[in-house]
């Protein structure tokens, strides 16, 4: 080749090198554990026996509820037409939610003296609380009420006072009534200035925001931008946003609904973020005026509701789902699990290996399980199994094996 040329290419792969640059700045490039995320346990700063609860035993209290009200593993199963053995497995294993929101927001009263007492249950939560591997986030006032500032102040910064960086107690903050980028611009200011004051590296607070009104459907791509590298998730607030668009009624699976997940999905994948379905509003609980055997039925059809709405949010790519209540913490879970099947993980990780082989035959694509496999085709899997091990469906020795996810990203996991 000579000079001219070589000067050409030069100039484009250096042009190429800035673009691909840039794509990559729009990429949150998570850690894997936060894409542990299919549930979020809400609870209310203001009562700290509640957010002790939901930190400690997320969905423990259920084989209780069920015994009280007569509701055996099998009629769970039937109910949610699941495997009795899957619901029977979830039950042994670890309890704790994956994540818990302690709420100073729409939880708490807008009280003074609520307020307060809600800062200082969230700051001795995230300082004293037995967390385990569970996310820690706080979401603190929104930019139109007056606690906002306040609760930035004595919660993620009183909590860091006198700690190191590496024992700073709060993952992140879950943010609400975001309209415009301008206040999302405002939000990360907030946080770089108490990164800067605490000691903590930058972006170490990170952040995950609502999408409750129809500005902020419509600013989506332009409040992730501004968001990022900080983001971590995004969640769907469906009251909030059917009383800002002025939906007659409040109903999960409507088409404004529905459009506003497929929207929040598609940014959400585009960022490499989770994608965070919102909480079904009726809770499993029992109506006094009803009969025991009326309120079995009906906290059966609760858990089949919360159950089903979490199914229908992942159907649509949904990574996740808020949940206020043991027994929905266990439904949501429940649903999740079961949604992608051990022999549907088995099958993508033959396909991966299939695919493997095929590229070492020099075949750039091939038909595996009866399926057309290609370069596009694989990184689907790849992309499925990486939420499959973070959630520990997929093992971190056989993923390191796929070259699914990296040795940091395994030492991480464990």
């Amino acid at each position: 080749m000579d000079t001219n040329w070589k000067n050409l290419v030069e100039t484009f792969e250096n042009q190429k090198k800035q673009l691909n640059s840039l794509s990559e700045k729009k990429q949150a490039k998570l850690p894997l554990r936060y894409f542990r995320q299919q549930a979020h346990f809400t609870t209310p700063a203001s009562d700290f026996a509640m957010v002790e609860k939901a930190v400690t035993n997320g969905f423990s209290a259920t084989p209780k509820i069920l015994e009280k009200y007569k509701i055996s593993t099998d009629d769970l199963a039937k109910t949610l037409n699941v495997a009795k053995t899957d619901i029977e497995t979830l039950l042994k294993s670890e309890p704790r939610s994956p994540f818990v929101m302690v709420d100073g927001e729409d939880a708490q009263a807008l009280r003074d003296d609520v307020v307060e007492r809600g800062r200082t249950n969230a700051r001795r939560i995230f300082l004293e609380g037995n967390w385990g591997k569970t996310l820690r986030f706080y979401r603190p006032s929104g930019l139109n009420l007056d606690y906002c500032i306040g609760d930035f102040i004595e919660v993620l910064g009183r909590a860091g006072e006198g700690r190191k960086a590496d024992d700073y107690p709060i993952d992140g903050i879950v943010f609400p009534k975001l309209d415009h980028p301008e206040q999302m611009q405002f939000v990360c200011s907030m946080l770089d200035s108490m990164e800067e004051k605490l000691g903590l590296p930058k972006n170490r607070i990170k952040l995950e925001f609502l999408v409750e009104s129809g500005w902020a459907l419509a600013n989506l791509d332009r409040l992730v931008d501004a968001s990022l590298p900080r983001l971590t998730g995004i969640i769907f607030g469906i009251a909030d946003y059917s009383a800002a668009i002025n939906l007659p009624e409040i109903i999960n699976n409507h088409p404004a609904c529905d459009l506003a997940r497929s929207l929040i999905v598609n940014m959400a994948g585009a960022a490499g973020v989770p994608a965070i379905d919102n909480m079904t509003v009726n809770y499993p609980v029992a109506d006094a005026k009803l009969t025991p055997e009326q309120n079995r039925e009906f906290i059966l059809a609760r858990t089949k509701e919360c159950f089903d709405d979490a199914r229908h949010g992942e159907a649509l790519g949904m990574d996740g789902k808020w949940v206020g209540h043991p027994m929905q913490l266990f439904s949501v879970l429940l649903a999740y699990r079961t949604a992608r099947s051990t022999a549907e993980i088995d099958s993508e990780v033959r396909k991966i290996e299939a695919y493997h082989r095929a590229v070492n035959d020099q075949l750039g694509a091939t038909i595996i399980e009866g399926v057309m496999s290609d370069r596009a085709t694989d990184r689907h899997a790849r992309e499925k199994l990486r939420k499959a091990v973070a959630t520990g469906r997929l093992s971190v020795d056989r993923a390191l094996n796929l070259g699914i996810i990296s040795q940091d990203e395994a030492r991480s996991l464990s």
